[in-house]
């Protein structure tokens, strides 16, 4: 028995980058897909990301942070416009909540966190982040060993895999199970320059046989930035400057306060995200 299964996380509505790890992890031999999260928001074509996954054997999908926040926004929206953090994520909802068919919307409002899968002798964990938390930064790389073995507590557990820091990991558990992350398809990030400058879809592929985790391949598919960065201007992505430089450079920014401020300012966002979440409240009311 072998079964090869691409590990997928953090496409961020890139489905340019999301197609071509699907495109070279099927090439790969690969007949399941577990996804790990933050698959849609960020980037123009979320829904295409989603009907992408709608065509190959996906047998795990997890909710990410973007994921929830978006859940949260729709529910219960933040009103601090004061904060240009909070108008950016607010325009980037109203645009998400026009793009994604009802379908999606749905679907994203029941996933779940975390997950198990059994894969002939092994058992999976699977997490954005820790298994009850998707938000938070305390599993990046250079975090303390106790914060890792968090992720498997549960001594069952031979390999435990998340997502969230966008970067590619590989360690242990004080109780030596594997750790794995995938990195980031749309947003692949490092702290080194240098390692930042690989743009490429960044995934994982597991090969298990019956000698158990027979091969785990860290891989990179290359895509046309450009093609994506088309897409988002023709379907009138508020933020497409902003998401050319994360793409082109591997960095954000979402918590850059002065940049968003003078962009929101510019471009009429604050009045657009205080008209759309009274819009929201309204169409709350009128369900009541």
């Amino acid at each position: 028995m072998e079964q090869k299964i691409a590990v997928l996380s953090d496409s961020h509505g890139n489905s340019t980058a999301l197609q071509a790890a699907i495109d070279d992890a099927t090439a790969q031999g690969a007949s399941e897909f577990w996804t790990l999260g933050d698959i849609a928001f960020g980037g123009a074509t979320s829904e295409e990301c989603l009907q992408l996954l709608d065509q190959v054997n996906l047998t795990q999908v997890l909710m990410g942070n973007w994921e929830s926040d978006f859940n949260q926004e729709m529910t219960q929206p933040n009103w601090d416009l004061s904060d240009p953090t909070n108008v950016y994520f607010t325009v980037l909802v109203k645009y998400e909540n026009e793009h994604l068919s009802a379908k999606h919307r749905q679907q994203l409002v029941h996933l779940p966190m975390s997950g198990r899968k059994q894969v002939g002798d092994l058992l999976f964990s699977l997490s954005h982040n820790l298994p009850g938390q998707n938000h938070g930064h305390s599993l990046y790389p250079t975090q303390p060993q106790a914060n890792f073995d968090q992720l498997a507590l549960d001594s069952a557990i031979d390999v435990a895999i998340y997502a969230h820091i966008h970067s590619p990991l590989w360690r242990y558990s004080d109780q030596g199970q594997i750790i794995l992350n995938p990195g980031a398809v749309g947003r692949p990030w490092n702290t080194r320059a240098k390692l930042l400058q690989n743009r490429a879809a960044s995934y994982l592929l597991l090969t298990v046989n019956d000698t158990g985790l027979a091969k785990v391949d860290f891989r990179r598919a290359a895509y046309d930035l450009n093609i994506e960065l088309q897409k988002g201007r023709d379907r009138g992505f508020p933020y497409v400057d902003l998401e050319q430089k994360q793409l082109l450079t591997g960095h954000s920014s979402t918590h850059n306060t002065a940049l968003l401020a003078e962009i929101n300012a510019k471009r009429g966002y604050d009045k657009l995200a205080a008209k759309y979440l009274n819009e929201l409240k309204e169409q709350t009311r009128a369900a009541q």
